[in-house]
């Protein structure tokens, strides 16, 4: 099996399991406990913070022990996670287990994988990303629908000590295969491949350019996390009423459509330049809602573009660290971007919500597109220095 193919299918796993399948079982988890939703939500956000601090001790694990071998010993622990939820007595056993879930994820998900195909692939690691991100963006599409059937056949309980044999069976399966497929795994050096390679940074250039990636990424986690939960409400406020929903379904479409657009035609564009292109469709999307434009288009340009600016959000937070700091200490940058993206995020449906209440959803989306911008101009500056000093080779 190829690699990409085998982690694609533990991140369709690990994202609909641990992630797309609790807006589906909480009614029935709620109900079972007597607790109103909204107390489940907010465990789910503590588990995501908590997870957010995680991030960085993962990252370094990954750089000592190799990413295949955390994503198999994350595996066994989110099963046992989902196991625990299943088997839960009471309200505050579950939400231990979802807390620990959490935490367990960031051993399972995308950072990992990524880190896992630049030890894998090494230099070829931009292109397998972003087939890698192809694959996954089905996790919705496959859990949704099957979490909502099983529960309805045999219930949450069940349903959670399902997926959790899944995790046991093929997600720790595939990543141990993954262990034994290459030397690059593991604490040995990385030996040198043919494909042409970005070259990293100077190091007295790394901090900066650190700084500027972790700013444009909080902020534009951010924007993402915002725009994603208040997405509905906010079309209908916009007068697409009953329609809403409708629109909305086209943020999918859109990612799956731009990340097909990246592995065909940006493989000759530096990962940076990508990135400017996510960043700016963001704020780009709140425009197109409130510009004046008749409403059936504004809705199409705002769930569109967010879904190309959030499509290749996937895409560029593997990618850039990688093209600008190369694999030596991957894994650690990727947690310590995790960190400070989850909290950005944490905070920013909240936020907007509250900047909806004083200034009116037109407002808000005015401030956030501003926010948006201002994610942007790290990218852009940045890129701009690695031009005017020829940096800008693209990381294959």
């Amino acid at each position: 099996m190829n690699p990409v193919l085998a982690l694609g299918l533990t991140q369709i796993i690990g994202y609909g399991a641990l992630y797309y399948a609790f807006p589906i079982l909480a009614p029935a988890v709620a109900q079972t406990f007597g607790r109103p939703e909204a107390h489940l939500y907010a465990v789910f956000s503590a588990g995501l913070l908590v997870g957010g601090f995680a991030a960085v001790e993962a990252g370094r694990l990954m750089d000592r022990i190799g990413a295949p071998r955390l994503m198999a010993a994350g595996s066994l622990l989110a099963a046992a996670c989902l196991w625990l939820m299943a088997a839960a007595p009471s309200f505050a056993v579950w939400a231990v287990a979802v807390i620990l879930t959490e935490v367990v994820a960031v051993a399972v998900l995308y950072d990992a994988a990524f880190a896992a195909l630049a030890q894998l692939r090494g230099a070829g690691a931009r292109r397998a990303i972003t087939r890698l991100t192809l694959i996954a963006g089905f996790a919705s599409t496959v859990f949704w629908p099957l979490a909502a059937w099983l529960d309805a056949a045999v219930g949450w309980r069940a349903t959670y000590a399902i997926f959790g044999t899944l995790h046991l069976t093929i997600g720790a399966g595939l990543h141990l295969w993954l262990v034994r497929q290459s030397p690059l795994v593991g604490d040995g050096p990385l030996p040198q491949r043919p494909v042409p390679e970005a070259v990293p940074l100077p190091p007295a250039e790394v901090d900066h350019a650190f700084r500027a990636v972790a700013v444009s990424f909080a902020l534009s986690g951010a924007l993402v996390s915002a725009f994603g939960v208040h997405m509905v409400p906010v079309l209908a406020a916009s007068g697409l009423a009953g329609q809403a929903t409708l629109a909305a379904m086209l943020v999918g479409p859109a990612q799956v459509g731009i990340r097909l657009v990246d592995a065909l035609f940006f493989g000759r564009l530096h990962p940076l330049t990508v990135a400017a292109i996510s960043a700016a469709a963001l704020p780009l999307s709140a425009v197109g809602l409130i510009a004046g434009a008749p409403v059936w288009l504004a809705g199409i340009l705002f769930a569109s573009l967010f879904g190309v600016g959030q499509g290749l959000a996937s895409i560029v937070r593997g990618t850039v660290p990688l093209a600008l700091f190369g694999r030596a200490g991957y894994g650690a940058r990727l947690g310590r971007l995790a960190l400070v993206r989850t909290i950005a995020s944490a905070g920013a449906p909240f936020a907007f919500a509250a900047a909806g209440a004083s200034l009116g959803w037109t407002g808000a989306l005015w401030l956030f597109a501003l926010l948006g911008v201002v994610a942007a101009v790290p990218l852009v500056h940045l890129r701009a220095r690695l031009a005017s000093a020829g940096r800008l080779r693209p990381l294959r």
